[in-house]
């Protein structure tokens, strides 16, 4: 049992090594590389770098666009309780007409969701 441990570890040793010298080759190219194309980095990395800052700044605007939809779509606010109601799927425009009246003949927003089956 103890020759099959040790086995494991000298193998688990031997590849922890090749793994730590494949990275150090691979940090030393890379090394290189910046050394050798140097003037293309100064004109590239700048540009790269404006590209993704826009990218990023468009994907979280549709983001946080995205998130605003599902939830004027996906929830209902009752001002009465200050809760969200989270609905099974997007409310018609006849729905939210019923709710309207309904409301105003004093019914809760709660019952009426459960009457018109839109709960989740």
């Amino acid at each position: 049992m103890e020759r099959v441990i040790k086995a494991k570890d000298l193998e688990r040793a031997r590849k922890r090594a090749a793994r730590r010298e494949k990275f150090r080759e691979t940090v030393s190219n890379v090394g290189d590389w910046i050394e050798t194309h140097r003037q293309e980095i100064l004109v590239i990395v700048p540009i790269a770098i404006t590209a993704t800052i826009s990218v990023v700044k468009v994907a979280s605007r549709q983001r946080a666009l995205d998130k605003q939809k599902d939830l004027k779509e996906l929830y209902c606010y009752d001002r009465s309780l200050g809760h969200y109601w989270k609905l099974k799927r997007e409310l018609s425009n006849r729905e939210w007409i019923e709710i309207d009246t309904r409301k105003k003949s004093g019914e809760r927003l709660s019952d009426i969701l459960k009457d018109l089956k839109v709960l989740a």
